[in-house]
């Protein structure tokens, strides 16, 4: 069993990881190799953080949610990795504006899923000691 701390930041690295080697080298291979890397910490990720929702089950498709389950839960890592692709594989200098606003609502959408997907611990139960029967 791995300890917590290194366990819960295993998705961030693998992301991290798979970004870093995308922006790193210029192969074409390296940059397929990092984008998985990224899409398996992405999905460990989702899978974690599905399990740990405070908010209502089913919530999203009462209140009008369209997109299916996996495609919603992986847009703000598809928006992440599409801005690294356009800063990484443009020379264009005028997508490099777009890739940055898509850079910031990533993140953003990242960090609002993480805040309503926090792990909670359960309140400790205070046990009184029985009476002695003497």
């Amino acid at each position: 069993m791995w300890p917590e701390k290194v366990y819960e930041v295993l998705p961030y690295a693998y992301v991290s990881a798979g970004v870093g080697v995308m922006v790193s080298f210029d192969s074409v291979l390296a940059f397929a190799a990092g984008a998985l890397m990224a899409a398996a910490g992405a999905v460990v990720w989702v899978l974690r953080s599905d399990n740990r929702r405070s908010d209502i089950k089913n919530a999203r498709e009462k209140y009008g949610g369209v997109l299916p389950f996996w495609l919603y839960e992986l847009l703000p890592f598809s928006y992440f990795m599409l801005a690294v692709m356009l800063f990484t594989g443009s020379d264009n200098v005028y997508f490099y504006p777009f890739a940055m606003i898509l850079l910031v609502i990533g993140v953003q959408l990242w960090l609002l899923r993480s805040s309503y997907r926090k792990h909670q611990r359960s309140l400790p139960v205070k046990v009184k000691p029985l009476r002695s029967r003497a």
